[in-house]
């Protein structure tokens, strides 16, 4: 009686086994698939560009690549990069160095046009992924350099961020066409840029941000700043001139010194891929960011800009993948931002 009950116990584990094995894992485990996408018989080994250490993009950088891989395990093994910024992640997704890149909208917009002379030509496989956040055009200063106004930094040693970027190259260039003259660009991280500023090695510092940004923040706690607004003619030449800026606000009680709204510029920061990237796994990047808002606000409360509506903020094509999660949800894209190899 005891061996017959045995056999039976056994026909019934091997039946459940059977059972388990065949069962679909919505999730991407067990063999399965997510929206219709097999899983694969190992995880792709991506790396992601984020920026210096100290930096939004660094800290944005490592949050995307946890959210994904927590996401998707089975499909993505994600390694946040600290690099040079926008400029370098842009070179490394054109050469095949990383898959997934953080960058302003002025970098991709040098990038794709190819004409400044860190972009080496057009770089054609930059794709869009996924938007996040915009910036403020930031200006700082100690409040006991006396530096109240643009003008003020004529004369003076100005940190523009790391050499070579976007926002160094053009600020090399706008300052003087607006008269003017700094004695000395300081190039580093922004980190390093605002410990500088706090030594007295930097006099003012110019940065992208969405307020508050942790280095200023960190500064504040020590030393009283002054926050520098643009003049209507300061701010319309930049819009003018560079079509990826446009005329903001500043709110007020962004910084400590800074209680009332200023008037800046602003620009945008992506989420970038590469065309070789494949159509399937650009979709499941695009669809599991934006249909994680919780995770992202926790990584950084400006990734609440992170909406499929916001895309229409991108300066390059969308990857096919993003094109076609865009499309099932009913949001129009634009269409300068379908690229060629879209074929609907």
């Amino acid at each position: 009686m005891k061996r017959f009950l045995a056999l039976i116990l056994a026909l019934v584990l091997a039946l459940s086994a059977v059972g388990c094995s065949s069962s679909t894992d919505e999730t991407g485990g067990g063999g399965g698939e997510v929206a219709g996408i097999a899983t694969p018989s190992s995880p792709e080994r991506y790396s992601l560009g984020g920026g210096s250490s100290g930096g939004n993009f660094y800290l944005v950088g490592g949050g995307l690549a946890t959210t994904l891989n927590n996401a998707l395990p089975d499909y993505f093994v994600f390694t946040a990069e600290e690099t040079g910024g926008s400029t370098a992640n842009l070179t490394m997704l054109q050469n095949g160095d990383i898959e997934v890149g953080i960058s302003m909208t002025s970098s991709m917009y040098e990038a794709w046009e190819g004409e400044a002379e860190w972009t080496g030509g057009a770089m054609d496989k930059l794709r869009g992924l996924v938007p996040l956040y915009p910036s403020y055009l930031t200006i700082y200063a100690l409040a006991s350099s006396g530096i109240e106004t643009l003008d003020d930094l004529s004369g003076k040693i100005v940190g523009l961020g790391s050499q070579g970027a976007a926002m160094d190259s053009i600020f090399r260039e706008a300052l003087p066409a607006m008269g003017i003259e700094p004695s000395q660009i300081f190039n580093d991280g922004h980190g390093a840029t605002a410990t500088a500023v706090s030594d007295g090695q930097v006099d003012a510092a110019i940065l992208f941000s969405l307020p508050p940004f942790a280095a200023i923040t960190e500064l504040e706690a020590t030393q009283e700043l002054n926050f520098v607004g643009l003049t209507q003619e300061q701010q319309d030449y930049l819009t003018s001139t560079y079509p990826f800026y446009s005329a903001d606000v500043m709110p007020g009680g962004s910084y400590a010194g800074q209680p009332e709204d200023i008037d800046v510029v602003s620009e945008w920061n992506m989420l970038v891929t590469s065309s070789d990237v494949s159509e399937d796994y650009a979709y499941l990047m695009a669809k599991t960011l934006f249909e994680n808002t919780a995770a992202l606000e926790e990584i950084y409360k400006g990734l609440s800009y992170c909406t499929p509506e916001n895309v229409q903020y991108f300066n390059i094509p969308l990857h096919a993948g993003v094109v076609r999660y865009l499309e099932e949800i009913g949001v129009e894209v634009p269409a300068e931002l379908i690229p060629p190899e879209y074929e609907g």
